[in-house]
């Protein structure tokens, strides 16, 4: 028997509507789940910018209080009564409020003043061509966030110097107040040893409510500025010990700043070591024990040895050594991970900045020690101005009338030099 499998006109209608059909249902079930594939790759990666965007305004309100402290140290902060003028809010620099060339040549006028030259001095400002392009590295980034970390422990060690001058005077109170009473008869004594305690227990309580209050107001105007601080040094160590340490770090920060300390990989990281334990198997698995990680203080490390001198000074209760180690270990692992935090978020920031140039020429007369004063009041007071060229020569004709006619008596002396500098400023 033979089966005739040929399709008939009708059955192939069929199959083409199923197929059709089939092709429906297909489209409708798969085209919206790659739309969601490719929907959820977008929203994750507009998440991720969006997430990326908050650190970088995040760790910008971090840095905003120490924002007028770069200007200061860098010249750039303008004065009280001009920062009124201008009516801005938040730190301004001295070319935010006057043109360019009306800052330079003010600020130039200053310089020469408080080196003591005279003010015949001819000064010629030019604006470079185009704008220089500079890189802000990882090391820029790093000594940012250090030096935020500079103004936090100077912050902390005066908070807590005052609490220690605080305490001082409370037991210093104590101790006359006990010298007075022995000197008494035992039932003068007995009367006013009543009458004192309720002054001392009432006296006391105002001198740490005043402490407290003084901490807790310090502590809101820190959170006014910004609801993100550094860790604070650990309770458990002493206070007496906290301001030392304070101030020891405080130091080896600011020199580290400076570059005048060896610390390759920083003040922190060159205090601590890591110590592996390696894993030991057991017997069968008994007692078998895995591989460990800990921090220590080096035995060279400055704060190990600030930790030994201190222990002498405690006579009846010193403090237990090993946890003022460890105490010390978690507080700088807490310092790292929150500079380690901070520069991540800073590396969102865009990796150059642009700056204009101004050459700024000079000539003038005066002596030897008024150019180096005015060579020192730039590199300190006015880091934004670079001294890019310096001509001497002798002024023969001074001399001359020097030797005839003996000092100038307008107190123009010693102006034996003509002087020409070639000045670069650089605009932010």
């Amino acid at each position: 028997m033979e089966l005739d499998l040929q399709l008939t006109p009708r059955s192939r209608v069929l199959l083409g509507i199923l197929g059709a059909v089939l092709l429906v249902l297909i489209a409708v079930q798969g085209v919206p789940a790659v739309y969601r594939l490719f929907a959820n790759q977008s929203a994750k990666t507009k998440q991720e910018q969006l997430i990326k965007t908050e650190n970088l305004v995040h760790v910008a309100e971090v840095l905003r209080p120490i924002e007028s402290e770069i200007y200061k140290a860098t010249g750039l902060a303008q004065e009280e009564g001009q920062a009124a003028q201008t009516g801005t809010q938040g730190p301004t620099t001295l070319f935010d409020a006057e043109l360019p060339e009306t800052v330079i040549r003010a600020r130039v006028d200053a310089l020469i003043k408080r080196a003591g030259i005279q003010q015949n001095y001819q000064l010629l400002t030019k604006p470079g061509t185009g704008k220089q392009t500079q890189k802000l590295t990882i090391q820029n980034r790093e000594r940012l966030v250090l030096y935020l970390y500079l103004k936090h422990i100077e912050t902390e060690e005066t908070e807590l110097a005052e609490i220690a001058e605080h305490e001082a005077e409370a037991d210093t109170f104590d101790m006359l107040m006990d010298a007075w009473l022995s000197e008494d008869t035992a039932s003068e004594t007995d009367e006013k040893m009543d009458e004192t305690d309720e002054t001392s227990s009432g006296a006391e309580p105002s001198i740490e409510t005043s402490v407290s209050t003084d901490k807790a107001q310090s502590t809101d105007s820190i959170d006014a500025q910004t609801e993100w601080r550094f860790a604070s040094l650990p309770e458990t160590i002493p206070i007496p010990f906290r301001v030392k340490l304070a101030g020891y770090i405080k130091n080896m920060v600011t020199q580290q700043l400076r570059g005048a300390t060896d610390f390759r990989q920083g003040f922190f990281a060159a205090q601590v070591h890591k110590v592996q334990t390696a894993a030991t198997p057991g017997f069968f698995g008994i007692g078998a024990k895995p591989a460990t990680v800990e921090i220590q203080l080096r035995r060279n490390s400055g704060l190990l040895d600030l930790l030994t001198q201190t222990e002498d000074e405690y006579a009846e209760a010193a403090p237990n050594t090993g946890e003022l180690q460890a105490a010390l270990v978690k507080y700088i692992e807490e310092i790292q991970a929150q500079r380690a935090t901070l520069l991540e978020q800073l590396a969102l920031a865009p990796p150059t900045y642009e700056t204009q140039l101004y050459t700024v020429e000079m000539k003038f007369k005066t002596d030897l020690e008024k150019l180096v004063n005015l060579n020192h009041l730039i590199e300190t007071n006015a880091k934004w101005l670079t001294v890019r060229d310096l001509r001497i020569s002798a002024d023969k004709q001074a001399s001359r009338s020097e030797g005839s006619r003996g000092r100038n008596r307008e107190g123009s002396e010693g102006a034996n030099l003509n002087v020409d500098i070639l000045l670069i400023a650089r605009i932010f």
